[in-house]
């Protein structure tokens, strides 16, 4: 976890936000004492550490700063008044000196009284300026949950700095409350938001829909403390690739109708919009293709050669993308679901490989490229698309038990197995 947030000897991390600062910081601690001496303080309120067999902690009081000698493999505290069992908070003062005597030092920077969203006083967060990173922990748990002051610190003032009308606690509050950025007021170092508790597809899909609408900042993670897991989130563009001829099924399948009156690209690209993608893109060669692109919010690009094959789409749709994966989807796969959707994106934050799905043994599609295979993407040629790639490259599998939602239509004859598939919609 410190190599994923890249803290080296000589960082000084502060820590804001709400939902598992404290947490985080001994977490953070215990690894680093292994590679050095590490400091605990805390610039607003903490609970004091209760000494037990299982860690290995140093108070160190104001008096003793002169005659300090820090101890690897231990967790210093600084502890500059108790009340209450609470360690008040350090003066910049006080840790302009200790900071010489420390390779690592750890500060809880803000409050939120263990709740998972906060209304932010002016003096807030208390970040110590010679701080070289600050991590802003986001926590999402409260989404859904009724707006008071049971599920926010300090209500009132939330609602004035992020009002809106919902009655519960829904994504868009969230959004404000990000893209406000108050976490890193008067921060001068490497910012880092951190979404935590994050420990099911549906958590994820939560966190994948919020970090879509985040307003310039690419340096998020996410994970869960509790579970030791911490992934550095990779930003995914959906390809649709929709300009193919469709010979074997001898008219343009992509315009067939499902029973419920939509098409079959319609139904794909709705399916795909389950999911708050920050960018979408779809291959195309008509009319039909771009008005749904436009409907649907996708990218239109022609491909104004669909007879030099499949790879021809992935070429021009990966020439456009501009984020850290790119997931190409066949236009006629309309019942895939977000549910497998996330699956696979998230197969793709914890591995950064290929990911490929597997039902019964067989790959099929949507396959997930990393950005590092850019360059051999846009130099495809013929009808095999990134067939060719996973001959050479190492790829994840990941496997599903549900193939319905994986078929595709190729023949007419494959429109009676459709029927039977409709039912189970």
């Amino acid at each position: 976890m410190t190599e994923l947030f890249n803290i080296k000897k000589g960082d000084i991390v502060s820590i804001t936000g709400a939902g598992g600062k404290t947490s985080l910081m001994f977490h953070l601690a215990n690894t680093l004492k292994k590679n050095g001496t590490v400091l605990i303080a805390t610039t607003t309120k903490i609970f004091k550490p209760e000494i037990t067999e299982n860690n290995s902690f140093i108070f160190i009081y104001p008096e003793e700063i002169s005659t300090l000698s820090p101890q690897d493999n231990f967790i210093h505290i600084f502890c500059p008044e108790i009340i209450n069992n609470k360690i008040m908070s350090a003066q910049f003062e006080d840790l302009n000196v200790l900071r010489k005597y420390f390779d690592y030092i750890l500060i809880e920077a803000d409050g939120s009284a263990n709740k998972a969203l906060k209304g932010w006083r002016d003096d807030e967060p208390n970040i110590y300026p010679k701080s070289t990173k600050t991590i802003a922990i986001i926590d999402i748990t409260a989404l859904h949950k009724d707006k008071n002051e049971t599920t926010i610190h300090r209500f009132e003032l939330f609602q004035k700095q992020y009002f809106n009308f919902n009655k519960t606690i829904e994504k868009n509050d969230y959004i404000g409350y990000i893209n406000s950025n108050i976490f890193f007021n008067n921060s001068l170092g490497e910012k880092i938001l951190f979404f935590n508790k994050i420990e099911s597809l549906d958590s994820f899909g939560s966190f994948l829909d919020i970090v879509s609408k985040i307003e310039n900042f690419e340096n998020i993670y996410f994970g869960s403390i509790f579970s030791n897991n911490f992934f550095k989130f990779k930003n995914v563009t959906p390809i649709v690739l929709a300009s193919g001829f469709s010979k074997r099924f001898f008219g343009d399948k992509l315009s067939y109708k499902l029973k419920n009156g939509k098409t079959i690209l319609e139904m794909t690209l709705t399916n795909i919009n389950k999911i708050d993608f920050k960018e979408k893109i779809l291959v195309g060669k008509n009319n039909f293709h771009y008005d749904l692109s436009k409907k649907f919010g996708f990218k239109f690009i022609e491909n104004k050669n669909p007879e030099l094959g499949q790879s021809r789409s992935v070429v021009l749709g990966t020439s456009e993308a501009t984020l850290q994966g790119f997931i190409f989807i066949p236009g006629d796969m309309p019942f895939l679901t977000r549910e497998s959707l996330l699956k696979i994106i998230f197969e793709f934050q914890k591995y950064n490989k290929i990911i490929v799905p597997f039902i019964n043994g067989e790959k099929s599609a949507p396959i997930l490229f990393p950005k590092i295979y850019f360059k051999d993407l846009t130099s495809l040629k013929g009808d095999s698309g990134g067939r060719e790639i996973l001959k050479k490259e190492e790829f994840i599998k990941c496997n599903f038990k549900n193939s319905f939602e994986f078929f595709d239509i190729d023949t007419q004859n494959d429109l009676k197995i459709l029927e039977t598939l409709e039912e189970q919609i």
